[in-house]
């Protein structure tokens, strides 16, 4: 399917600490041109927009990593706004202004799998080019948002501190919209890594190895002996690598 990027598709890190983003989960047949575009095209006329004060306040665009013929998308694509209504409101996008060539002279191919807004519920920051995204769908969302907001964003705060497990920031989200009974996930939780390596080596763990020695360290440093329950029936259902491509500053 060919079509031509218009203003929705502008985006913005995973790790954003924005409070709204709405995803873009794409297929593209050819990644290298797709990376070119985004990279020598779009970048300036994001980054124009954003420099200009508009209602979206960055874009970036992720590869999904070690894809199989079988897999639906490739690639995210991002818009973060600080509230609904700024993601609803036109936006600043001036392609001739921010590059001198106009849109309709800038097409690539790809196919739209899925779109969703998400609510940026609590974020540790840090700098990070590969993300774990940990897709879930709790029994009750808003205890398991509790349980992530209250108890395990202090521990991630001393974990990434520490540089513990590689990981480098980290937020958790829950799903706007759609909303129905039949949505797969309905929340996810972020962890950046610096490298590919950290970000694989998240999913190791290794016989006779204490391998949860730093996250009960940083647990009792944090909470001592209190305890919170979790409603994660569908505990991280799926939980894929990304890479960053590009985005805004």
């Amino acid at each position: 399917m060919k079509k031509l990027l218009f203003g929705l598709f502008l985006s913005i890190s995973l790790l954003s600490q924005a409070q709204i983003n709405h995803y873009w989960y794409i297929k593209v047949d050819d990644s290298e041109k797709f990376e070119l575009v985004m990279k020598d095209y779009f970048l300036k006329v994001a980054q124009h927009a954003v420099d200009n004060g508009s209602t979206f306040t960055g874009w970036s665009v992720w590869r999904k990593n070690w894809i199989t013929d079988t897999d639906k998308y490739n690639y995210i694509i991002s818009v973060s706004s600080k509230s609904i209504e700024d993601l609803t409101s036109p936006w600043d996008w001036n392609p001739i202004e921010a590059t001198g060539v106009a849109q309709e002279y800038i097409d690539v191919e790809w196919k739209v799998f899925r779109r969703d807004t998400y609510r940026v519920d609590s974020v540790v920051p840090g700098s990070f080019e590969y993300i774990v995204v940990n897709y879930s769908k709790p029994d009750d969302l808003a205890k398991q948002l509790s349980y992530e907001v209250e108890y395990i964003t202090p521990v991630m705060k001393e974990l990434i501190s520490k540089n513990a497990y590689g990981r480098s920031g980290w937020n958790v989200q829950h799903k706007i919209y759609p909303s129905s009974s039949n949505e797969k996930f309905t929340m996810m939780t972020v962890d950046g890594y610096p490298s590919w390596t950290d970000a694989v080596k998240s999913f190791d763990s290794q016989y006779g190895k204490d391998n949860w020695a730093n996250w009960n360290k940083a647990l009792k440093k944090v909470h001592g002996s209190k305890t919170m329950e979790t409603s994660t029936n569908n505990s991280f259902g799926y939980s894929p690598i990304y890479k960053r491509i590009v985005s805004t500053k």
